[in-house]
C-alpha cells in the first residue's frame, strides 16, 4: 500500500507541477505588469499548499509569518518539505541552492518564484545573494533562509552562517526566527530529490509543527545575530516537537 501511495502522489506532484506552471506562465502572458505580483502570489498560494496536502502533511502552527513589511526568516532544516512549508506561511522568497535553478520543472518554477539562487563555495555568487537578499527585504518581501547551509536529522540545530544576516544588518527590519518539528521525523540527506519525496510520499501523512518566534533585538552584528538565531531556533524546535508529543494518540 505505501509503495502504490508514494508511486500516486509522486505522479501527482509532477502533475500538479505541470498544470500549475503551465497555467501560470499562460495567464502571466496576458496579465499587465503592474498586476503579476498579485497574480505570482495568488498561484504560489495554490500550488504550495496543494503539494502539502497531496503529500499528507498536517500542520501545528503556532505564530505567524504574514508581517506585512520586508524582513528575514529563518528556520531550521529537515526536509524539501521545509520549502512549501516556509513558503506557504510566509508568501516570502526563498534562498536556495544554485543548482535547482537547473532542475526541470522545478527550475522554472523556482525562477518564477523570485527565489534567489546561491552557491555556497563561490564568493561571487554569495556576494551577488547577499545583495539581492538586501534589495529584496528593502522592497518589502520576506526573504525565507536556511542559515546551516544544509539538511540535518533529527531536532538538532547545527551553527547558523553568518552571510545572511550580513545583508540586513544595517537594515531597520525584523529577522525572524523559526523552528520545525516533524512526526514521523524525515531527513533528505544523501538521497537525490526524487528518491527523498518517494521516501515521504509512502506514509499515510506527516505532522509538522512550526513555531515562529518573536523578532531578533535590533542592533545585532552578524556574528551575533546568527548565533542568538541559532539559539531561539533550537528553543523553537523544542517548543514544537512538545507540541507534537502532546497530540500523540
Amino acid at each position: 500500500m505505501s509503495k502504490l501511495r508514494a508511486v500516486f502522489r509522486t505522479g501527482g506532484f509532477v502533475g500538479w507541477s505541470a498544470a500549475m506552471l503551465g497555467a501560470y506562465e499562460a495567464h502571466r502572458a496576458v496579465t499587465p505588469e503592474q498586476r503579476r505580483s498579485k497574480l505570482l502570489t495568488r498561484y504560489r498560494d495554490r500550488f504550495t499548499r496543494g503539494v502539502l496536502r497531496l503529500f499528507g502533511t498536517e500542520l501545528l502552527v503556532d505564530g505567524d509569518l504574514e508581517l506585512g513589511r520586508g524582513a528575514l526568516v529563518v528556520a531550521n532544516h529537515q526536509s524539501a518539505l521545509d520549502i512549501g512549508v516556509m513558503l506557504a506561511l510566509s508568501r516570502g522568497v526563498l534562498v536556495s541552492r544554485h543548482d535547482v535553478a537547473d532542475w526541470p520543472l522545478l527550475g522554472r518554477i523556482a525562477k518564477h518564484g523570485g527565489t534567489i539562487f546561491v552557491d555556497r563555495d563561490d564568493r561571487r555568487s554569495g556576494a551577488a545573494a547577499l545583495r539581492e537578499i538586501r534589495r529584496r527585504v528593502k522592497e518589502g518581501y520576506i526573504v525565507v533562509a536556511f542559515p546551516e547551509g544544509a539538511t540535518f536529522p533529527g531536532d538538532s540545530v547545527h551553527e547558523f552562517h553568518p552571510g545572511t544576516f550580513a545583508a540586513v544588518s544595517s537594515l531597520d527590519a525584523p529577522i525572524i526566527p523559526v523552528g520545525l518539528a516533524y512526526s514521523p521525523a524525515v531527513h533528505y540527506g544523501k538521497e537525490s530529490f526524487a528518491e527523498h519525496m518517494s521516501k515521504v510520499a509512502e506514509r499515510p501523512r506527516t505532522r509538522i509543527a512550526v513555531h515562529c518566534g518573536v523578532p531578533l533585538p535590533r542592533g545585532l552584528d552578524a556574528r551575533t545575530a546568527a548565533m542568538t538565531a541559532r539559539d531561539e531556533v533550537e528553543r523553537l524546535v523544542r517548543g514544537a516537537r512538545a507540541a507534537l508529543d502532546s497530540q500523540t494518540p
